[in-house]
């Protein structure tokens, strides 16, 4: 015997998917706007440049070289020496808390978030 939806079944249904939906939304709404790049190899910062300042620039890693490309407030890493190229499929990023690591390279790229005067942390 298969057992049938009802409508209260399914407008449960509906109300879950409205939620989780909703939620989804709320979270993208409350992204954090960052300003500083900060480039990592092995865990020694060797670059730190602004977010509204388009430029270039070439990074040596432990496998090979790669570039990292900042333009109208995003960052992205454009061109890798690595085998999987997973740091360059990560695309553009642009908030405060995104990173993007090549592993291979022991590269982290990551966006440090806009400095909020007073806010330290948020509790819920």
């Amino acid at each position: 015997m298969i057992p049938t939806l009802t409508i209260g079944d399914k407008v449960l249904l509906a109300l879950l998917v409205c939620l989780v939906a909703g939620s989804f939304l709320a979270v993208g709404s409350f992204a954090i706007e960052g300003n500083t790049v900060l480039v990592q190899v092995d865990g020694r910062t060797v670059h730190k440049a602004s977010l509204l300042e388009n430029r270039i620039f070439p990074v040596s890693g432990a496998e090979g070289a790669l570039t990292i490309e900042i333009r109208e407030g995003r960052v992205a890493v454009t061109e890798a020496k690595c085998p999987n190229h997973v740091c360059i499929r990560t695309g553009w990023r642009s908030r405060g808390g995104d990173i993007i690591v090549c592993v291979p390279n022991k590269v982290v790229v990551r966006i440090l978030a806009a400095d909020k005067a007073g806010v330290r942390a948020i509790t819920g």
